[in-house]
């Protein structure tokens, strides 16, 4: 059969309307998606973001309150530690001007054997008061305590007393012998403008 002029030209105008329409859809596809993409890429960064900065507390029978902390450490002096941080409902509150009331924390350290416990020692912010200024006495919470060197005889230990989501803290060097002596010492606060730099004559 033979195609007159006005048909092959009808053919040839369909088919280029085919391709147009095609070209916008498949256009319109990946303009979709790219902006479904950038969307959930974002959320995801949000939703990581919130998860960092609220991973560490929780809200509980009206008090803020940091999340237990739980690590023991297989040491070289022959023996392991026990360090628990958990909030005490049973220490006084601690207040906090943008989050309500904080739950103050306390510590345990326990050295121990297969066979028996060394020494076991509670710490609480109590400990610290003496070498706090008003400020952190009323609105800090115990923060945490942290092994630096255990030797057969005696375990060093770091711990801090700060004032939730603030740059007010006090660290402090604790020794704990394994007869159950014990020392504290404030370390002196450390000023990062000028920790590396030289003085000049």
């Amino acid at each position: 059969m033979k195609r007159t002029a006005n048909s092959q030209f009808s053919i040839f105008h369909f088919q280029s309307c085919l391709t147009f329409v095609g070209c916008c859809l498949m256009l319109v596809v990946m303009t979709s998606c790219g902006g479904s993409k950038t969307e959930t890429d974002a959320q995801a960064i949000d939703e990581e973001l919130s998860e960092i900065v609220e991973s560490n507390e929780f809200q509980e029978n009206g008090l803020m309150k940091q999340r237990p902390a739980e690590l023991v450490i297989d040491t070289p002096a022959g023996y392991k530690v026990a360090l628990f941080v958990r909030p005490d409902e049973g220490l006084p509150r601690v207040p906090n001007e943008n989050f309500g009331t904080y739950c103050d924390n306390r510590a345990t350290v326990m050295a121990f054997t297969d066979a028996d416990t060394l020494v076991s020692r509670q710490f609480t912010k109590a400990d610290f008061t003496d070498a706090l200024d008003d400020n952190l006495k009323t609105n800090a919470v115990l923060d945490n305590i942290s092994l630096i060197t255990a030797e057969p005889k005696i375990l060093t230990l770091e711990a801090s007393v700060s004032v939730p989501h603030s740059d007010e803290q006090a660290v402090f060097t604790v020794t704990l012998g394994i007869d159950g002596s014990l020392t504290v010492q404030k370390n002196a606060p450390v000023n990062d403008s000028f920790a590396d730099e030289e003085v000049e004559d």
